[in-house]
């Protein structure tokens, strides 16, 4: 029972940094949009006009997912175990979540550059005064700029989100594996409520992309201490359990042969 009680703890334990990456991810259909929202969104294509809407963007997420899952299952992770980088669960949630906090830091460099635009406006025509909020968007960056941190983000859910279900299956006991993955997505609501509480801290969207940055970044770090942890035990409980499978399987041959 001492045994069955820490590997849980341990898979526990692996979710506790998650709701910083959810409470990042989550702000593509929220903060991410109120930027896109500022950006000009025309766009000619094929002899015509169209504009493309701000939350018009986020539709590039699930398309990149399904893009590059294959990408990463026979390109990324046998280039990683080709150079020495390790592919384990844990090592990838890591990787993932600093991957999305680089997602951030494009996300705040650009509304640098939409500011620094709006401010060379105003000062090459001085009868003006604009703000982000009121300046022309046809004359502000455009909304395409996005796509490189909807794209690094996305990176990031694959490493992070999918290992994660990946993770709870894998090394959670076999009456514990549906419970386990269940916390797993619970993390995101709490992620919610992280974004909720933080959010108060200032109201400069520039802030706020590398503040959220530096969170996650910390989480990322505080995640490998836990994995240093507890990777071992884990490994050492899922070794017992396939061992304790083949015996299972030899008796039953034996048997089967008397």
């Amino acid at each position: 029972k001492q045994w069955y009680q820490r590997r849980v703890r341990g898979v526990l334990a692996v979710f506790i940094p998650l709701p910083f990456f959810w409470a990042l991810f989550d702000q593509q259909s929220s903060r991410w949009v109120l930027q896109a929202r500022l950006m000009n969104g025309n766009l000619t294509m094929f002899g015509g006009q169209f504009e493309v809407k701000p939350d018009q963007m986020q539709a590039l997420n699930p398309i990149f997912i399904l893009a590059l899952i294959p990408v990463f299952e026979s390109v990324v992770y046998p280039l990683m175990k080709k150079v020495g980088l390790p592919t384990s669960p844990t090592f990838r949630i890591i990787l993932g979540m600093t991957i999305t906090a680089c997602s951030f830091v494009i996300c705040g460099f650009l509304q640098i550059a939409m500011e620094g635009k709006v401010s060379s406006w105003n000062d090459a025509h001085p009868g003006d005064n604009f703000t982000i909020d009121n300046f022309p968007k046809n004359e502000q960056i455009h909304i395409l700029t996005q796509i490189p941190m909807i794209f690094v983000i996305t990176c990031g859910e694959i490493l992070t989100s999918i290992t994660v279900l990946e993770f709870a299956y894998s090394y959670a006991p076999p009456s514990m594996k549906s419970v386990c993955q269940s916390l797993s997505l619970l993390t995101t609501a709490v992620g919610n409520l992280v974004v909720i509480i933080f959010s108060k801290v200032t109201d400069k969207p520039t802030y706020l992309f590398f503040m959220w940055a530096a969170i996650v970044l910390l989480a990322a770090v505080l995640q490998g201490f836990i994995c240093k942890k507890i990777q071992g035990p884990l490994d050492e409980y899922r070794l017992k359990e396939l061992e304790g499978k083949n015996d299972g399987v030899e008796l039953k041959e034996k048997d089967s042969a008397v």
